[in-house]
């Protein structure tokens, strides 16, 4: 079955936000949430906490499946709000987050969404600054949450450097950003090897042998049972024929990686309006996978 992320998914596990930017809520003995999507969310974030916890107070972590501006945008706010709360991530990530370009990137992107939804944050101050990673997270590492419940860090570089996975074993959940692509309106995957093509293959293969029962996208949908079992198989090869469709572009383009984005960004984008990723965030990650395809990545 497919799914909106949106309320309880399995026991104890919940999405919380809104399902085109959803955070994954664990409660066990000590409460955990799975990424911080965009600025814009805390407030609604900091909410559905108080809904689910009671208030917000119990929330002792949050866990990034990496550093983009819609994974991690709200974790400042979060960490000014709740007092002794501890952000987790990769070592590339914690890195990233040191950049002042980075984070000015980062600042620039929410700022888009930050104007159009100022009527949902009022005043409140949801900007994102520098943000330090408290916990280093590291392939094959269980992290035990109390309760029966806890989760295994999986490695799956290739959508960026800094990408981990969360395996949940008791519920055999996998959250996993967008190592396994994201679906369009027409439920059409879209592989996303920022970083490296290679990578990203290998970590589907990697993901595939788990075989989850709740498969967390990174926007808008869950899938349950076969769906969930099946979706990965499915990414691996909508990966390679769309790793194929960029080299055939390059060719008949003569390597003119530009002109290879306007195509692909004409025919996907603008002739199916399926896409559910805003115009500017979509270019600058179309630009990065014409780019790995190009130099072997």
């Amino acid at each position: 079955m497919i799914i909106e992320s949106k309320g309880k998914i399995g026991d104890g596990l919940f999405a919380v936000g809104a399902p085109e930017l959803p955070a994954f809520l664990l409660t066990g003995t000590t409460p955990a949430l799975f990424d911080a999507g965009m600025t814009v969310m805390g407030p609604l974030y900091l909410n559905d906490l108080r809904a689910l916890l009671g208030d917000e107070t119990p929330l002792r972590y949050i866990f990034l499946t990496h550093a983009h501006f819609d994974h991690s945008g709200a974790c400042p706010y979060l960490k000014r709000n709740i007092k002794g709360l501890q952000v987790g991530a990769h070592p590339l990530a914690a890195e990233t987050f040191r950049k002042p370009n980075a984070v000015e990137l980062i600042r620039s992107l929410s700022g888009d969404y930050e104007d159009r939804h100022a009527a949902q944050t009022g005043r409140e101050d949801i900007s994102f600054d520098a943000l330090q990673v408290d916990i280093l997270l590291e392939d094959g590492m269980d992290f035990d949450l109390g309760g029966g419940l806890g989760f295994k860090v999986v490695a799956t570089p290739g959508h960026t450097r800094d990408s981990i996975s969360f395996y949940i074993p008791k519920l055999k959940a996998l959250i996993t950003g967008e190592a396994i692509g994201v679906y369009d309106r027409n439920m059409t995957i879209h592989p996303e090897f920022l970083a490296s093509y290679n990578d990203y293959l290998a970590s589907l293969e990697k993901l595939a042998g788990l075989e989850p029962d709740l498969l967390l996208m990174a926007h808008y949908f869950t899938l349950t049972g076969e769906d969930a079992r099946g979706y990965i198989a499915k990414s691996i090869t909508r990966t390679k024929i769309f790793r194929k469709r960029i080299e055939d572009y390059l060719h008949d383009l003569h390597g003119a990686r530009e002109a290879v984005v306007k195509r692909i960004f004409r025919e996907d984008y603008e002739e199916t309006g399926a896409i559910l990723q805003e115009e500017r965030p979509y270019l600058i990650n179309l630009t990065a996978k014409v780019k790995a395809v190009a130099e072997g990545k």
